[in-house]
């Protein structure tokens, strides 16, 4: 039985998924680092912020870019995702700084301990993802081993972050469902197209 061919993600679907995730990523960034209600914009705001613009901002329109296929989505894919991991690293400072000035404990928590695994992981996968399978220069470009390994591990640690920004939320505004239900709810729309 033959595999089946992929086909491009069209560019209506595109440019809606990309809105969606763009859009979500700013606003809700800005909302929950803004959070809980009446807290306003300080420090801790831009980790949030910086977390979202980068795993849902960036990675997401980066794995989307990537379904457009060719040469120059793949270059843009890549290009996109690692400035995600610069955001990402971003917010991981501004947490790990605030933590220190607080005087609290790093990773005593689910979501901690997920935003590490997945930055390790995201940088992990970037480098392989250069190394072995860039367009230009990748030693094993056309390994399908290393390009399906490439794709779903990143797939997982897209959905582990997507996962760790409603644990976040969930720690800043406690028990209020409709808001989490409201806040994951662009975040379920794009999962099935940016995801598998």
């Amino acid at each position: 039985m033959a595999a089946a061919k992929m086909t491009p993600l069209p560019t209506g679907k595109y440019v809606l998924l990309l809105t969606i995730l763009v859009a979500h990523s700013i606003i809700g960034g800005y909302w929950a680092g803004t959070r809980p209600n009446g807290a306003g914009w300080r420090f801790f705001s831009w980790h949030p912020m910086l977390m979202m613009l980068g795993m849902v901002g960036m990675m997401g329109t980066a794995a989307l870019t990537k379904k457009r296929m060719g040469y120059t989505n793949t270059k843009l894919h890549g290009i996109m995702a690692w400035a995600g991991m610069m955001l990402s690293a971003g917010g991981f400072y501004v947490i790990y700084v605030n933590k220190n000035q607080m005087g609290k404990d790093h990773f005593t928590t689910l979501h901690s301990w997920a935003g590490l695994a997945v930055l390790v992981g995201c940088t992990m996968a970037g480098i392989a993802g250069g190394v072995f399978l860039h367009p230009d220069f990748g030693i094993d470009k056309q390994n399908g081993t290393i390009r399906t390994a490439h794709k779903y591990t990143s797939r997982v640690l897209l959905l582990v972050a997507w996962v760790a920004t409603l644990s976040g939320l969930k720690t800043l505004i406690g028990d209020d469902m409709m808001s989490l239900i409201v806040f994951a709810g662009p975040l379920v729309v794009a999962a099935p197209f940016t995801l598998m």
